[in-house]
């Protein structure tokens, strides 16, 4: 295993692309925006090393919420989005959210998954980096949850990797934000979360999505970074649930060696163009 005292790369995380076929969101085209986040995550110099998508991949449920949709419902929605990030060069790692159907999740990208429901948690290395995704989906509910599980599979994975530095990514956020009525439909068990990194002093960062804004939140050295949707963003002025139609953004994350540097972009004006 590479040391990461030489490790120099980049990597991108976008979420909350809420795709939906045939449908708008408040008036905006999911599709469309997530296509203008991707004509510029493909203009980043150096080149991403992979990307990781945050959760509430698919969402058409949003069209109708008078009813609850098969999972073959949800079919169009992935291939959509199969096709609007296969313009990415580089490999692209999902996180399922709320809005996920799992069973359609398995099926249309191709996740070779033991069956429809098996929770689709991962890990992988990178220049000595360890990379988790994990699992929060709970169907037909807002809020989060990981099982016993997947909580004794993270254990794990951070024992057999110790030494190595891990970043970790869940769609829902473990530590509240102060935004009440975002703050009632948190990953529910985020204590049990957060007890399992902290027996492991190499797991200092935790990545959500969920929420439709940039947050930082340290405690006793882990620090948990939220990142806004690539459509709606979540207003900050408010304690009212208001969303406003964008601007789209992404989190943009740079490690040098030991250092891990990260900025958010949001794209502005017809033409795409990130912040500069």
């Amino acid at each position: 295993m590479p040391s990461h005292a030489g490790a120099d790369f980049s990597f991108v995380h976008f979420t909350d692309t809420h795709i939906m076929p045939g449908g708008t969101w408040q008036g905006l085209d999911t599709a469309v925006s997530l296509r203008r986040v991707m004509g510029v995550i493909v203009t980043l110099e150096p080149k991403p090393a992979f990307a990781i998508v945050g959760g509430d991949l698919a969402s058409p449920d949003l069209i109708d919420r008078t009813r609850v949709l098969t999972s073959a419902e949800y079919e169009p929605a992935y291939r959509l989005l199969r096709e609007i990030v296969g313009v990415l060069p580089f490999p692209v790692h999902f996180i399922l959210g709320n809005h996920d159907d799992r069973p359609a999740f398995h099926r249309m990208m191709e996740t070779r998954a033991a069956s429809a429901d098996t929770r689709h948690h991962w890990a992988f290395d990178h220049q000595g980096y360890r990379f988790i995704g994990l699992d929060s989906h709970v169907p037909g509910n807002a809020w989060g949850e990981m099982d016993g599980a997947q909580l004794a599979w993270l254990d794990a994975d951070l024992d057999a990797h110790a030494g190595q530095p891990a970043i970790v990514f869940v769609h829902h956020h473990p530590w509240p934000l102060g935004l009440a009525w975002m703050d009632s439909m948190p990953l529910r068990n985020g204590a049990d979360l957060v007890a399992v990194l902290e027996r492991h002093p190499t797991a200092r960062w935790i990545v959500c999505g969920h929420v439709h804004m940039d947050q930082q939140i340290q405690r006793d050295g882990l620090t948990m970074l939220t990142t806004p949707s690539t459509c709606l963003q979540v207003s900050k002025l408010s304690q009212a649930r208001k969303f406003s139609a964008g601007p789209p953004g992404f989190r943009l994350v740079e490690v040098k060696g030991r250092t891990l540097s990260t900025r958010v972009l949001h794209l502005h004006g017809d033409a795409g163009v990130a912040d500069l």
